[in-house]
């Protein structure tokens, strides 16, 4: 009888638990180290405008909705806070919504669990909307200072403001999304650009030192490319170069990247992925490759390099390993 009591009054409160979970308006999370997974409240899908559980259970989606100005500042605290360095985590920040805008909400987080070596195992924390009253302390600092300068009126100041900035923004929202794409995107396949590549790798390197996740790179090159230049021209080289790179990206996670480096060298960045899950990534795509790919009945081939990152690695010395691989596997082709 005591037992059945036990048991009744067990699933009473797990059921008060998610009903408190989901009328509450902040956003509940709970995030395991082990495991990668970060459980989220309706209250949270919520707050974004997001279906609920419609997004992937894991730190990915926590960095990707961080607005990018707000981002080193929210990974700086993080590290600080789960490093022990500091004895708070909370912080203010903007998240992207599901149409695109942004909302300031604030984070409060806290250690509730550690592993038999001291490592942080699970942490717990809420997204609390605080987007109107830090809107309004925007506004009412920015009128402030208009008129500490100025002896106009407020209602002037509203006007004239809002329209030049309406104009300036869509002009500059323009050519800012120009700049950044022509910097970022391979003018030839549309893919990532060297420059992109090293960003994100960079950013990649840094999410597997922060979680102890594997990661690991490939590098594609594209066998005897210079013989269809000369044979076919560069205009139907450059045909291939984007079949070979849309061919890589539709067979790729959403959390993977794929990169031109130059020529005809491809990269892809594997998050959370093991040298020897990526070997065998790398075979199965060159397989794909020879078998889909094929100019005047002669399939393209490709060698490929493949390494993973180890503590101390940076950007440079990753890349340099893979290519070195690279080099060994067409040597080996070529005997």
């Amino acid at each position: 009888m005591e037992s059945y009591y036990s048991h009744e009054s067990m699933n009473e409160a797990e059921n008060t638990l998610h009903y408190i979970l989901d009328i509450i308006p902040v956003g509940v999370w709970d995030w395991n180290s082990i495991t990668g997974e970060v459980e989220r409240s309706p209250g949270w899908y919520r707050m974004l405008d997001y279906d609920i559980n419609s997004l992937n259970k894991d730190v990915y989606t926590w960095e990707n909705i961080i607005h990018p100005d707000d981002y080193s500042r929210v990974m700086k605290l993080f590290e600080a806070y789960i490093k022990g360095e500091i004895q708070i985590y909370k912080i203010k920040y903007r998240c992207k919504k599901n149409d695109g805008t942004y909302l300031w909400i604030e984070d409060s987080g806290k250690i509730v669990e550690y592993t038999q070596d001291e490592k942080v195992l699970r942490m717990i924390g809420v997204h609390t909307n605080i987007h109107d009253t830090e809107i309004s302390h925007q506004k009412l600092r920015e009128q402030n200072e208009l008129l500490l300068s100025d002896n106009i009126t407020l209602e002037n100041i509203i006007e004239n403001r809002t329209r030049e900035l309406i104009s300036l923004n869509r002009q500059l929202e323009y050519e800012i999304a120009q700049v950044e794409y022509h910097a970022s995107y391979d003018i030839v396949t549309g893919i990532s650009n060297r420059r992109k590549f090293e960003e994100i790798l960079l950013k990649e390197i840094q999410r597997a030192k922060r979680y102890t996740h594997d990661l690991s790179i490939i590098l594609f090159d594209i066998d005897e490319f210079k013989e269809f230049n000369d044979n076919f021209g560069h205009k139907k080289g450059d045909e291939i170069l984007l079949n070979f790179a849309t061919l890589l990206k539709e067979n790729i996670r959403n959390i993977d990247t794929v990169a031109r480096w130059g020529g005809d060298e491809f990269l892809i960045i594997l998050p959370n992925t093991s040298k020897e899950n990526a070997l065998h990534k790398a075979e199965v795509l060159c397989e794909k490759i020879a078998s889909d790919l094929v100019i005047d009945f002669r399939s393209i081939t490709c060698s490929f390099g493949v390494t993973s990152y180890v503590e101390g690695d940076d950007s440079n010395t990753i890349f340099m390993r893979a290519d070195k691989e690279l080099y060994l596997s067409k040597k080996k082709n070529k005997v």
